[in-house]
This record gives structure tokens, sequence and C-alpha cells, in this order.
């Protein structure tokens, strides 16, 4: 079990697990010369896999070496998106995810990541004991794609 913020700095900063779904289309004909449709109803509705869109957020400090640094930053994201994909170790360390909120409380498997967006950063400038810190705060979202609707995953 990997914790984002103990391991790169990074926190989930919104959450869009939901507790609803969408059924699976079932198979239908449709008569022209009857009322509706003919439409199988099993004795299980399936639901459909869906995308879940996390807002994600690193803070660190650096030193103020020039204007702009974001050094430690982008090598902690980067760390956590070669994680995600599973380009963390040369043989791949695998890309498929159980994702879990403490917040929520809602947890699911079979996820694999989709899709980063570009990082909107945040830096301020700060002293502490004579030396100038820029205080960076950068936000990112992140796509996965949830394969299994149903399994629910929780803490051990």
């Amino acid at each position: 079990m990997i914790n984002s913020y103990t391991q790169w700095g990074i926190v989930c900063a919104k959450v869009p697990f939901k507790a609803g779904g969408k059924t699976k289309e079932l198979p239908k004909r449709d008569w022209a010369d009857e009322h509706g449709e003919d439409t199988y109803v099993p004795a299980k509705l399936m639901l459909e896999s869906y995308d879940a869109e996390f807002e994600m957020a690193y803070q660190g400090e650096e030193l103020a070496t020039n204007p702009f640094n974001l050094k430690l930053a982008f090598q902690q994201i980067d760390a956590f998106k070669k994680w995600l994909t599973g380009n963390d170790t040369d043989a791949g360390s695998g890309g498929e995810l159980k994702i879990y909120s403490p917040y929520s409380t809602i947890g699911r498997q079979g996820c694999y990541l989709l899709e980063i967006s570009d990082e909107d950063p945040v830096v301020q400038v700060k002293q502490t004991r004579g030396n100038l810190y820029h205080e960076n705060v950068v936000t990112f979202k992140v796509k996965f794609r949830v394969t299994d609707p149903m399994t629910d995953v929780t803490l051990p």
C-alpha cells in the first residue's frame, strides 16, 4: 500500500467517487407494429465502467536559488506519474491500481491511469533564518478508468 503524501508529498484535494452508477444497456428489439420495445431484463443488472477524475496537490519548500524554483516539486510529481504508469521500475511495477479514499471511505479496484493534466504551480516566497524559500503548491488532475464499479476496497 502506497500513501501518496508520505511517498511524494502529494495529497488528494478532491475525490470524485460516487455511490451511484450507470447500468449497462440491455438487449432490446423495437418492433414497428408494437408499442414500446421488447427488452430482455436479467435477474441482475450490471454496471458500466466509468472515469473518475481526482484533483491532486503537491506542497513543498525549496531554497530560492532562482526566481522560480520548482525543481523538487516536478521531481516528486514525475516520480508519482512513473508509479501510476508502472514505469517506476525497469521491469514495470504494473499499471493496475486499487484506489481508496479515507475521506469518502470509498475504494475501487481495477483502476488504471487515463490522463494527467498540466500542472498549475503557485510559488510564494518566505524568509526563514535569513534564507529565502519558495513555498510551492502545485495542483493537477488525474483521471482514472474504473473497470470494476462494484467491488468495495477497504483498508486492512
